[in-house]
């Protein structure tokens, strides 16, 4: 029944993942990929959310209103929201622990804004690898990563905002569903 249970539950969360990323798709940098694939990790275990973070954001970057986006890049996106799954099952739980409200925010805080920065870096490096040309390495990852500061601040605000919360409501059903 327990596998039932998470096979269920990855696929209804791959699913909100990639339809909450086609409903912001024309809100440049504005998404909730990041905040569901960390909770999916916490929620499943790393392995699990690791699946789920990158089959949301490979569904979301191959089926985009707004195009599909080039293989090494795919890739790129696809590895590093595995990886923020697998954060969440990680960075999670400590997030949980700790007692004070505004030290977990500012964990979650610095969660949601390390998980985008991160992905910056990471993308704008393959981007970069793959089309640009005459342009020094660093002056193009770092101006993709300014042109994210919305992403940044976004995912900042809504981790703040809504993880801490979130992850001591979940935490009944993970301990039901993550194995140790």
């Amino acid at each position: 029944m327990r596998a039932t249970r998470v096979t269920l539950l990855a696929s209804l969360l791959t699913a909100l993942i990639f339809a909450t990323g086609q409903a912001l798709a024309a809100v440049p940098n504005v998404e909730t990929i990041t905040f569901l694939s960390f909770v999916s990790g916490y929620l499943l275990g790393p392995w699990v959310g690791m699946l789920v973070g990158a089959c949301g954001m490979g569904a979301h970057s191959l089926f985009n209103v707004m195009g599909a986006v080039p293989p090494p890049v795919l890739l790129a996106q696809v590895t590093c929201y595995g990886a923020i799954g697998c954060a969440g099952a990680v960075a999670g739980p400590a997030v949980v622990r700790l007692r004070s409200r505004a030290a977990a925010v500012a964990a979650a805080v610095a969660a949601g804004a390390g998980a985008v920065i991160g992905y910056q870096v990471v993308v704008n490096t393959v981007s970069f690898m793959t089309f640009a040309s005459g342009v020094p390495l660093w002056t193009y990852v770092w101006g993709g990563v300014a042109f994210g500061a919305v992403q940044l601040a976004w995912n900042a605000v809504l981790f703040g905002a809504a993880l801490p919360s979130t992850l001591r409501v979940l935490a009944r059903h993970r301990r039901e569903l993550v194995r140790r």
